[in-house]
């Protein structure tokens, strides 16, 4: 029985808590920023099943095509990437201006 008391009172102390909040508008949804590069595919390098000569310069022509394809995905990746450094870099040397500005104003 006394558990019973125990919760009811522990629940109406809470109630009586939360009675003095004040309404609040909700929080704004999150902004998500995108500063990711493109996704890619796996390289696949084709598989071969030589028999004669001509087989193994089509082959070659296969192997050719899927590492250009691959070294593109790599570049794209790679570009991507250094013009994100660039602009993250860009911003940090803007933020490390605006600091001493910021000390001498106070």
């Amino acid at each position: 029985m006394r558990t019973r008391h125990y919760a009811t009172g522990l629940l109406l102390l809470c109630l009586t808590l939360l009675s003095g909040c004040t309404p609040a508008p909700p929080s704004p949804a999150p902004e998500i920023i995108w500063t990711g590069c493109p996704r890619v595919t796996s390289c696949l390098i084709p598989g071969n099943s030589l028999k004669t000569a001509g087989d193994l310069a089509a082959d070659n022509r296969q192997l050719e095509a899927a590492l250009v394809s691959c070294g593109l995905q790599v570049e794209t990746i790679k570009d991507c990437q250094e013009e994100h450094d660039a602009e993250t870099e860009t911003t940090a040397r803007g933020a490390d201006r605006q600091r001493p500005d910021a000390a001498t104003k106070s």
